[in-house]
């Protein structure tokens, strides 16, 4: 779940970014980023540290990032810190992800099931949700054995519960 700082610092980062044609670069800038915070334990300990000053931060963050990354996000990097606001930096990144997919008309999708499924029924599944929702779907599969068979499938904030687990209990609670 975004938070509504979060949520306005991505829009406006989506904003300039979608102004200026540039959202694929903007959010691979911004992951690469976080996954180099949260790999780096030592980098993830300054980066967020509150009572180092923001110069340092900067500091850290012009010799680590202003050559691999592009203008717009090295800038908004640079305002993060001086706000105060790097603590928000993954669920910016989140936030930046779900409003560039918004764009594209492209929704992510978590499929859950007890064994591996195949590439067919993965583009399947895909397809019929993809449809269902009007947009286009990215899997990522996910293998579960506790769920006994069946499938869940999350999008966004929407859970599709069809395990045999959850079958199961629902029936036991019935019965």
């Amino acid at each position: 779940m975004s938070s509504a700082v979060g949520k306005r610092y991505a829009r406006a980062l989506f904003d300039v970014a979608s102004e200026r044609g540039k959202i694929d670069q903007v959010e691979a800038d911004l992951g690469a980023i976080v996954q180099a915070v949260e790999q780096s334990e030592d980098l993830s300990k300054i980066i967020l540290h509150p009572h180092i000053a923001a110069a340092a931060k900067q500091s850290l963050v012009d010799d680590l990032f202003k050559s691999h990354v592009g203008e717009e996000t090295f800038n908004f990097l640079g305002v993060l810190i001086e706000n105060g606001r790097e603590l928000q930096l993954v669920d910016i990144y989140r936030s930046f992800v779900q409003l560039a997919n918004d764009a594209r008309g492209i929704a992510d999708a978590v499929v859950t099931s007890a064994q591996p499924l195949s590439s067919e029924e993965q583009a399947e599944l895909a397809e019929k949700f993809g449809q269902t929702l009007n947009k286009k779907l990215r899997l990522t599969a996910v293998v579960d054995p506790s769920i006994l068979g069946g499938i869940i499938i999350k999008i966004g904030d929407r859970l599709y519960d069809g395990s045999m687990k959850t079958k199961l209990e629902s029936f036991a609670q019935k019965a």
